[in-house]
């Protein structure tokens, strides 16, 4: 199945400007109609004050979120069904529009942007990645060639392909198609070979 949120799954973001620890998110939770019967998770996120809560059911979902709709200095979103997918590696002169059209065989982009710095002296240079909102209808590899070059792909619950074949189950370090340069055969390189090679006798 291919990468995306857990439809029971919602972020929610106190927009007071006092700390929101867990136990006082779950008071408001609480307070507000939400049963902690119908609680499965509540995940601290990077940014302050914000949570992703995941239900026990999507039933248990509608009802919370209709529960805290409204609520004074809470802010809840439930999540979609697309996917952030961050292309990285690819040379600055590469055209947007020709990585959207590569990777919409693989789903439909609803947005996409450069990223920047966010922080220091550097805060708003572009850092060189893309990132490109899409509904997956298939999983994508985690590299594609683009405009001639080699781009790396991330997301959400990806599943890992080999950099150097492009199957699944494995990564490049443990690839058993990888030939050794020293005896030839599949499954190591020339580095292990050196290392298991048997002691000669004296």
């Amino acid at each position: 199945m291919p990468g995306g949120r857990d439809s029971t799954i919602v972020k929610l973001e106190f927009s007071s400007g006092v700390s929101v620890p867990p136990p006082q998110a779950f008071t408001v939770l609480k307070d507000n109609g939400v049963e902690i019967k119908e609680i499965e998770m509540l995940h601290s996120l990077e940014a302050r004050n914000t949570y992703d809560l995941k239900f026990t059911s999507d039933v248990a979902r509608v009802k919370g979120v209709s529960c805290l709709k409204g609520v004074e200095g809470l802010i809840v979103t439930p999540y979609d069904g697309s996917v952030a997918v961050t292309v990285l590696y690819l040379p600055f002169e590469v055209d947007q529009r020709l990585v959207a059209r590569v990777l919409s065989q693989y789903g439909t982009v609803s947005e996409m942007r450069w990223c920047k710095y966010t922080g220091g002296e550097l805060k708003g240079i572009f850092n060189g990645k893309r990132q490109f909102r899409r509904e997956l209808v298939r999983d994508i590899p985690s590299f594609l060639f683009i405009g001639g070059s080699k781009a790396h792909i991330r997301y959400f619950c990806q599943p890992r392909t080999c950099f150097r074949y492009g199957e699944e189950g494995h990564e490049a370090k443990s690839c058993p198609n990888r030939r050794c340069g020293k005896c030839l055969q599949l499954g190591h390189s020339k580095a292990v070979s050196q290392r298991v090679r048997p002691a000669t006798s004296m």
